[in-house]
C-alpha cells in the first residue's frame, strides 16, 4: 500500500487570502521533479467549483496550497524528512516567498484507490481538479468510523458522472525530523474530475444527495469536515 505525505499551508485572519504565486509553483514543481523515490507527486491551489452543500461557508478555512507526495514505502519518505535532505528546503524561511506568515503542517497516511468507471483524466494546462475533504476527527469510535465509511461512501462516490479517481487516507506514521508540526486527521479522501465545470455538473446529480444522506448516518465524530476543491498539477516520474 502506498504512503501519501500531506503539507498543508493555512493561514489565519491577515493571512487567511493569501496565495502561491507562479515564481513559487515553478519551484515547487522542481522539487517535485527531482524527488528521490517519487511515485507521484501533486500541487493543489485553490479553484472555484459549485457543491450544494457546502457553497461557500467554509471559504475563509481554505487551505493556501497543499503539496501531496505518493511513495512506495514509508522508508523512501522518511529519508527526505531530515535537515539536508531532499525536503528540508519547505522549512527554509526564504522558500515560496508568497506564502510567507502562513504557516504549514504535515501528516503521513496511508492511501486507498478505489475503481471508477474510466480514469483518464483529459487534463489541460491548468491540470485536473480534485475536490479534496479532510474530517479531523476525532470519532467516538475510529475503527467503526472508517468500517462505515469505506463499505459505503467510495462506491457511491464512484457513481458520479465523469469522475477519474477515488481515493481514501488514513494516518500513517512517518518519522519528521524537520520542524514541520503534524496537522491530524483521522481521515482524507480526494476525488478528481477533469474540470471544475465536471466537478460541478457532478454535485448536481442524485448521487450527491445519497452522499449526503449516507453523510448523516455516520458514526459519531467531532471536528470540522472540509470540503474544498483544488486545481491539481500531477507529475509521475
Amino acid at each position: 500500500m502506498a504512503i501519501t505525505w500531506f503539507c498543508v499551508w493555512q493561514g489565519a485572519g491577515a493571512s487567511a487570502g493569501t496565495r502561491v504565486d507562479e515564481y513559487d509553483l515553478n519551484a515547487l514543481k522542481a522539487l517535485i521533479r527531482g524527488c528521490p523515490g517519487l511515485l507521484a507527486g501533486h500541487i493543489l491551489t485553490p479553484a472555484q467549483a459549485h457543491d450544494p452543500h457546502y457553497a461557500g461557508e467554509q471559504e475563509q478555512a481554505q487551505p493556501a496550497l497543499i503539496l501531496q507526495l505518493d511513495f512506495a514505502d514509508v522508508l523512501a519518505l522518511e529519508t527526505l524528512l531530515h535537515p539536508g535532505a531532499h525536503l528540508s528546503v519547505l522549512v527554509e524561511p526564504k522558500f515560496l516567498p508568497s506564502l510567507k506568515g502562513v504557516p504549514a503542517a504535515q501528516q503521513a497516511m496511508l492511501a486507498r484507490r478505489y475503481a471508477v468507471a474510466d480514469e483518464r483524466i483529459a487534463q489541460g494546462e491548468d491540470g485536473s481538479l480534485s475536490y479534496w475533504v479532510e474530517y479531523a476527527g476525532p470519532a467516538q469510535d475510529e475503527n467503526a468510523w472508517h468500517v462505515f465509511y469505506v463499505a459505503h461512501h467510495p462506491y457511491l462516490l464512484a457513481k458520479f458522472p465523469g469522475i477519474r479517481g477515488i481515493d481514501i487516507y488514513t494516518p500513517a506514521v512517518a518519522i519528521c525530523d524537520l520542524p514541520l508540526p503534524v496537522r491530524p486527521c483521522m481521515q482524507r479522501n480526494k476525488v478528481i474530475f477533469d474540470t471544475p465545470q465536471a466537478m460541478t455538473a457532478a454535485m448536481q446529480t442524485p448521487v450527491r444527495d445519497a452522499l449526503r444522506a449516507d453523510f448523516h448516518e455516520f458514526p459519531d465524530f467531532t471536528g470540522h469536515a472540509l470540503h474544498f476543491p483544488f486545481r491539481t498539477w500531477t507529475h509521475r516520474p
